[in-house]
């Protein structure tokens, strides 16, 4: 009973991170996010990621709390079919001499009589895990591999071919086949419990799924029972404290009750006369910034020859139809404008805004902007798409030569 208290929704919560972390060759990384978030006995995509490069960018508050399921891939991370041999070792099977202490490993079941076998150092991992606890994040379940996507065989109704954003996976009966790795990527979309999923979020979305299903067919870590016993308690913990708080928060609000009754009149008289000086210091303000704004606008150069033209034309012959531009806006503030303090643009900089029906389409527009001569350099600094069925909204911003 207590078991079944402490796995229920109502103590884990209803939302699952899933993180798919692919670790390139120069140790650098790629990760997509999927957020779900289940209603009932619905799941649905909350919010989705892509394009992450460092895992500082979890630290958003929008991830902190959320019980993370994480699929780790890419260099150091070795995964084969091998045949299921009664009493032998998959670990040694997969890597001859190898130290348990030193892997970690985990199987899957295949057709037949295989199994698929993932192993990676410790020391590769650990590190990632180490500097997701730290930040407050919560892992509850690690795949070494590609091996999430089983999650979803059953939810897919062709998975003969089914491609993510690495890989090529063929299923039968519900049971991993093949993973073949794919040179080039392509964006493909699936409807997974009528959400459409795309292929570079399959492994996110699929490990998501981790925290609802609990597949047991996956070898569990150790270290990662841990951290999910560890997540339980303390989501109990706060639940219990939430209450305690809330009891004693109606105690206060009957007692503030008979107090602001008299306090009332008080409340209101002192509210007109702080709201009329306000006004009157506003006029002051408004009055020194509007000189010091003409003042600055006659020094700053904007009265100067610009190519602001030139730029607006190229950026707009270059535009591909799916992009739909919101704000064009030439030399930017550096800062927020402060009272009694200069103006600071920056120079040289254009910033533009917009919404965009695929992040790829974003990223070859970009790619394109960088070989015209007169860009310096360009990144995408803001990139959010609340569903599937919203375009997404971008920032980027151009630095001219």
């Amino acid at each position: 009973m207590i078991q079944g208290l402490l796995n229920s929704n109502f103590i884990k919560g209803s939302k699952s991170l899933g993180i798919d972390l692919f670790i390139n060759a120069d140790g650098s990384f790629d990760i997509n996010c999927v957020i779900l978030n289940q209603n009932k006995n619905k799941v649905s995509i909350e919010k989705k990621y892509s394009g992450l490069t460092s895992l500082k960018n979890l630290n958003d508050k929008e991830y902190k709390g959320l019980p993370v399921s994480l699929s780790v891939d890419g260099r150091g991370i070795l995964f084969k079919k091998i045949e299921k041999k009664q009493g032998f070792n998959t670990l040694q099977q997969l890597l001859p001499n190898a130290k348990e202490t030193e892997f970690y490993s985990q199987s899957i079941s295949s057709t037949e009589n295989f199994v698929f076998v993932s192993a990676v150092r410790r020391d590769v991992i650990d590190p990632v895990l180490d500097e997701l606890k730290s930040n407050d994040h919560f892992i509850v379940s690690l795949n070494i591999g590609p091996f999430a996507i089983a999650n979803i065989l059953g939810l897919v109704e062709n998975t003969s071919g089914l491609l993510t954003n690495k890989y090529q996976v063929t299923s039968v009966d519900g049971l991993l086949d093949s993973i073949s790795r794919v040179n080039e990527s392509k964006l493909i979309s699936y409807k997974l419990g009528g959400e459409e999923v795309y292929s570079e979020e399959l492994i996110a979305y699929a490990s998501a799924l981790d925290f609802y299903i609990h597949y047991s067919d996956i070898k569990a870590i150790e270290k990662i029972n841990e951290y999910k016993s560890e997540y339980i308690y303390k989501k109990l913990f706060t639940i219990t404290g939430w209450g305690i708080l809330i009891f004693f928060l109606v105690l206060l609000m009957i007692n503030s009750m008979f107090y602001s009754k008299y306090n009332e009149k008080l409340n209101n008289l002192s509210f007109t006369y702080n709201q009329n000086q306000e006004l009157f210091r506003k006029l002051d303000t408004l009055r020194s910034e509007l000189k010091l704004k003409e003042e600055y606008f006659v020094k700053s150069g904007f009265l100067d020859e610009s190519k602001l033209a030139f730029y607006t034309d190229r950026i707009a012959e270059s535009l591909p139809s799916e992009i739909h531009l919101t704000a064009f806006n030439f030399n930017p503030l550096k800062v927020k404008m402060k009272e009694n303090k200069p103006i600071e643009f920056l120079t040289g900089t254009i910033n533009i805004s917009g919404t965009v029906t695929q992040s790829i389409i974003l990223n070859n527009w970009v790619k394109g902007l960088k070989k015209t001569d007169w860009i310096n350099s360009i990144a995408i600094i803001g990139y959010n798409q609340e569903s599937a069925e919203i375009p997404a909204e971008f920032t980027i911003q151009i630095d001219i030569k």
